[in-house]
């Protein structure tokens, strides 16, 4: 009879041994706060893909994923934020994503199946259509254990608010200024957000963003993750402008995952 012990990863790790290492805590880094709701954490993807690849076998060969071009949909929406301007978004959806991962019984290999959807919405079609991807393989491998301690809500961002820089000395971020409570028809695309001071005043986020290293330095200073950047001072317009730029920067990281 088969056991725990005796079914294997194609890099020799047994299924124990993979649910244990599935849950296994990541670095600091890979956990921070969702945009707009300090209470959530997010997983850096970059970090999935790096998991499974160490418990699985490279992608491609011990796990991957795999979905219809016509299961990627997508269309673009006008919509009207809160000053009343007019924006558009494209939002993408992906109906069907099959996840799949081997394992080794004895002489028999299973190749095994998991089957989920995602979706994303962002002012560029591809990294709306990138983003759909990353959230379909995201809530798949949640399914299989995938840091399973951060969704029972065991494990958050909020416990590595304070470790070590590597220099003997600690870190201890700022917290989060708390959300203002979102306006009616408040941006769904944070890129889309303006600027009301300073040299960008009256750009967009997303704007800056494209225009350069320089534009994208600014935007992580008003974001201020690292609690060195720009201070909002209790301002309204000033933390919704930060909780923005955070949120902005968020997905860029999503979108590049």
């Amino acid at each position: 009879m088969s056991t725990l012990s005796s079914i294997f990863t194609l890099t020799g790790l047994t299924l124990e041994q993979a649910v244990q290492q599935l849950d296994q805590e990541l670095p600091a880094g890979a956990y921070k706060a969702v945009p707009g709701a300090v209470d959530l954490t997010d997983i850096d993807p970059n970090w999935m893909r790096k998991v499974l690849n160490h418990i699985f076998g490279l992608c491609g060969y011990g796990w991957g994923y795999e979905f219809s071009p016509g299961d990627l949909e997508h269309r673009y929406e006008s919509r009207t934020n809160a000053r009343g301007n007019e924006y558009g978004v494209y939002v993408a959806v992906l109906t069907h994503l099959r996840f799949w991962y081997k394992l080794v019984d004895g002489n028999t290999q299973y190749n095994c199946s998991v089957h989920a959807t995602g979706a994303s919405e962002n002012a560029n079609i591809a990294y709306a259509m990138k983003g759909a991807i990353t959230n379909a393989l995201g809530n798949a491998v949640s399914n299989i254990g995938f840091q399973e301690s951060v969704y029972l809500g065991l494990r958050s961002h909020k416990d590595f608010q304070n470790v070590p820089n590597g220099n003997g000395k600690v870190n201890a971020p700022q917290p989060a200024p708390a959300a203002e409570p979102a306006a009616e028809g408040e941006l769904a695309d944070p890129g889309q957000t303006v600027i009301h001071f300073g040299k960008m005043k009256d750009k967009t986020l997303a704007e800056v963003w494209a225009s350069g290293a320089a534009g994208k330095g600014w935007i992580r200073w008003a974001a201020n993750t690292d609690g060195k950047g720009f201070d909002p001072q209790g301002k309204p317009e000033n933390i919704r402008l930060q909780r923005m730029a955070r949120a902005f920067l968020s997905l860029q990281a999503a979108y590049a995952g």
